[in-house]
């Protein structure tokens, strides 16, 4: 087993811890959580595919594995520093500092360029052989070698503006990936999003290597999001969510973003029925044991459980003032309610 510290990112509460536990679990031989402290996650975990974590992760910075954890004080840091086993290469450092945390990232990285100077290492800061880092948070100081780096930039290059297609309402693209992740869908697997939209959640599946398959009951929408999926291994259909047209237990993960707002339109007697019956449909095409991201503009955990489905977490997203999403982690029971 290996330490691992997870560089989250800041902009949600609960999300990115969420995130990087979701896919250690399926990407790893076994793992356990270790700590949560402010934006940084540590667990140990048993052959860690870091690699595709750096390619998925939406709401993570970097991963680390875990070389010593400090006290916050310079005397603290200096110790670890002279323990610390490193291969004789050389080296970067860089340090992050989250929020009002003791000691600045420049005293950081001069005490830890300090103590390795001393102990004969050499720094490259154009070339480095390997990239130390370090989290200070909660009154610690987290020290680790960079082993993923996600490429966060991808995600402002697909911001819903700038693709082909643009209807209001959407999701970005970071929260569209780190719901996937959620999901647990591998690459190779069956996603379904069955209030398919503009697609932005398809387009962040289909960019991992996950098969997709999205429903839209407007034509209009259909129509232009087509050219937001060239390319893509994606299958849209025009049908209504209230009867899927998809066999049972056909699908391996699915993520949703059901209708609200003033820019989302309703065709069913009313929203409430709309969810019934595209719950109903959901819980029989998603495969038993597998999960569903949904997300609402209010709390539906009865109707989710009346639908046969188990409510593992549970989140918030505040929008604006007058919208905040709330996040279902669900798995599909063993048994379609009659």
């Amino acid at each position: 087993m290996k330490t691992y510290a997870f560089e989250l990112s800041g902009e949600h509460d609960t999300l990115p811890r969420s995130e990087a536990l979701a896919l250690a679990e399926i990407f790893s031989a076994g793992f356990q959580e270790i700590t949560f402290m402010d934006q940084c996650l540590i667990i140990e975990a048993q052959d860690l595919d870091v690699r595709t974590l750096g390619s998925r992760l939406a709401l993570t910075h970097r991963i680390m594995e875990v070389l010593a954890v400090c006290d916050a004080s310079s005397d603290a840091l200096a110790e670890s520093m002279r323990l610390v086993e490193l291969p004789r290469k050389k080296y970067l450092i860089r340090a992050r500092r989250i929020k009002g945390a003791s000691l600045r990232a420049d005293e950081v990285e001069r005490e830890v360029g300090k103590m390795l100077f001393s102990r004969g290492y050499k720094a490259d800061l154009k070339n480095p052989e390997m990239v130390l880092r370090a989290i200070i948070t909660c009154k610690k100081i987290v020290i680790g070698l960079e082993v993923a780096k996600t490429d966060r930039s991808s995600f402002e290059e697909r911001r819903p503006h700038l693709k082909p297609f643009f209807h209001p309402g959407v999701l970005m693209p970071r929260m569209a990936r780190a719901l996937i992740n959620l999901s647990q869908a591998r690459a190779g697997e069956r996603l379904l999003d069955p209030f398919a939209g503009t697609c932005g959640i398809l387009v962040e599946a289909c960019l991992i290597g996950i098969q997709c398959i999205g429903i839209e009951v407007q034509k209009r929408l259909v129509e232009g999001a087509s050219c937001n999926l060239k390319g893509l291994n994606c299958c849209l259909i025009l049908g209504d969510a209230k009867r899927l047209p998809l066999k049972n237990a056909s699908i391996d993960a699915a993520v949703l973003d059901t209708p609200y707002g003033r820019s989302a339109k309703i065709e069913a007697r009313s929203k409430e029925h709309l969810l019934e019956e595209s719950l109903a449909e959901l819980h029989s095409a998603v495969k038993s044991g597998r999960r569903m991201i949904i997300l609402a503009d209010r709390p539906i955990d009865g109707l989710l459980m009346d639908a046969g489905y188990e409510i593992v977490e549970r989140h918030t997203d505040r929008v604006h003032r007058s919208l905040t999403r709330h996040i279902f982690v669900c798995r599909n029971g063993a048994e379609i309610p009659g």
